[in-house]
Protein backbone atom coordinates (compact mmCIF):
# COMPACT_ATOMS: atom_id res chain seq x y z
CA UNK A 1 0.00 0.00 0.00
CA UNK A 2 1.33 3.53 -1.49
CA UNK A 3 1.71 6.22 1.44
CA UNK A 4 -1.96 8.60 0.93
CA UNK A 5 -1.39 12.09 -1.31
CA UNK A 6 -1.37 14.36 1.73
CA UNK A 7 1.11 16.75 1.96
CA UNK A 8 3.15 17.32 4.71
CA UNK A 9 1.30 20.92 5.30
CA UNK A 10 -2.16 19.33 5.03
CA UNK A 11 -1.27 16.21 7.82
CA UNK A 12 -0.32 19.07 10.17
CA UNK A 13 -3.21 20.92 9.80
CA UNK A 14 -5.59 17.69 10.13
CA UNK A 15 -4.28 16.64 12.67
CA UNK A 16 -4.72 19.78 14.15
CA UNK A 17 -8.15 19.67 13.20
CA UNK A 18 -9.31 16.56 14.58
CA UNK A 19 -7.34 16.54 17.79
CA UNK A 20 -9.07 19.83 18.49
CA UNK A 21 -12.31 18.09 17.17
CA UNK A 22 -11.75 14.85 19.61
CA UNK A 23 -12.97 16.29 22.74
CA UNK A 24 -16.50 15.98 23.12
CA UNK A 25 -17.15 19.29 24.52
CA UNK A 26 -15.26 20.74 21.38
CA UNK A 27 -17.29 18.65 19.13
CA UNK A 28 -20.52 19.81 20.56
CA UNK A 29 -19.38 23.84 20.68
CA UNK A 30 -18.69 23.02 17.46
CA UNK A 31 -22.10 21.67 16.58
CA UNK A 32 -24.00 24.19 18.41
CA UNK A 33 -22.28 27.18 16.64
CA UNK A 34 -22.93 24.97 13.33
CA UNK A 35 -26.86 25.34 14.37
CA UNK A 36 -27.44 28.45 16.34
CA UNK A 37 -24.61 30.79 13.93
CA UNK A 38 -22.52 33.46 16.01
CA UNK A 39 -22.76 33.38 19.72
CA UNK A 40 -21.05 34.69 22.42
CA UNK A 41 -18.97 32.79 25.21
CA UNK A 42 -22.12 33.71 27.51
CA UNK A 43 -24.86 32.43 25.00
CA UNK A 44 -21.97 29.06 24.37
CA UNK A 45 -21.79 28.89 28.07
CA UNK A 46 -25.76 28.52 29.03
CA UNK A 47 -26.09 25.43 27.22
CA UNK A 48 -23.03 23.22 28.98
CA UNK A 49 -22.40 23.02 32.38
CA UNK A 50 -19.11 23.83 32.31
CA UNK A 51 -17.46 27.56 33.33
CA UNK A 52 -17.07 30.61 30.81
CA UNK A 53 -12.69 30.56 31.09
CA UNK A 54 -13.44 26.59 30.13
CA UNK A 55 -15.82 27.35 27.32
CA UNK A 56 -13.34 30.57 26.60
CA UNK A 57 -9.87 27.79 26.72
CA UNK A 58 -12.32 25.55 24.57
CA UNK A 59 -13.22 28.05 21.97
CA UNK A 60 -9.71 28.86 21.54
CA UNK A 61 -8.16 25.39 20.81
CA UNK A 62 -11.38 25.55 18.14
CA UNK A 63 -9.83 28.72 16.89
CA UNK A 64 -6.54 27.83 16.68
CA UNK A 65 -7.46 24.82 14.76
CA UNK A 66 -9.20 27.20 12.42
CA UNK A 67 -12.34 25.31 12.70
CA UNK A 68 -14.22 28.45 14.25
CA UNK A 69 -13.56 32.22 13.88
CA UNK A 70 -14.31 35.68 16.07
CA UNK A 71 -15.11 38.96 15.86
CA UNK A 72 -14.58 41.52 18.80
CA UNK A 73 -18.04 43.61 18.93
CA UNK A 74 -18.10 46.18 21.50
CA UNK A 75 -17.49 44.32 24.68
CA UNK A 76 -18.35 40.99 23.61
CA UNK A 77 -16.73 38.33 21.79
CA UNK A 78 -18.51 36.31 18.91
CA UNK A 79 -17.83 33.13 17.47
CA UNK A 80 -19.20 31.08 14.48
CA UNK A 81 -18.27 28.09 12.45
CA UNK A 82 -16.01 28.19 9.67
CA UNK A 83 -17.88 25.47 7.16
CA UNK A 84 -15.74 26.03 4.60
CA UNK A 85 -13.06 25.24 6.00
CA UNK A 86 -13.79 22.52 8.41
CA UNK A 87 -15.69 21.30 5.06
CA UNK A 88 -12.23 21.33 3.15
CA UNK A 89 -10.53 19.37 5.79
CA UNK A 90 -13.20 17.08 5.63
CA UNK A 91 -12.79 16.00 1.89
CA UNK A 92 -8.63 15.73 2.48
CA UNK A 93 -9.86 13.20 4.52
CA UNK A 94 -12.00 11.63 2.06
CA UNK A 95 -9.68 11.99 -0.60
CA UNK A 96 -6.93 10.26 0.84
CA UNK A 97 -9.41 6.81 1.95
CA UNK A 98 -10.36 7.47 -2.03
CA UNK A 99 -6.89 6.96 -2.53
CA UNK A 100 -6.46 4.30 -0.44
CA UNK A 101 -9.35 2.28 -1.86
CA UNK A 102 -7.93 3.11 -5.06
CA UNK A 103 -4.77 1.03 -4.30
CA UNK A 104 -6.38 -2.39 -2.79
Amino acid sequence: MEPSNIDLNDTKTITKFFTALGDPTRLQIAQFLGNHGKSNVSEIASQFDISRPSISHHLKILKEARIVDSKKSGQEVYYWLLFDVVSANLQVIADALRSLKCHD
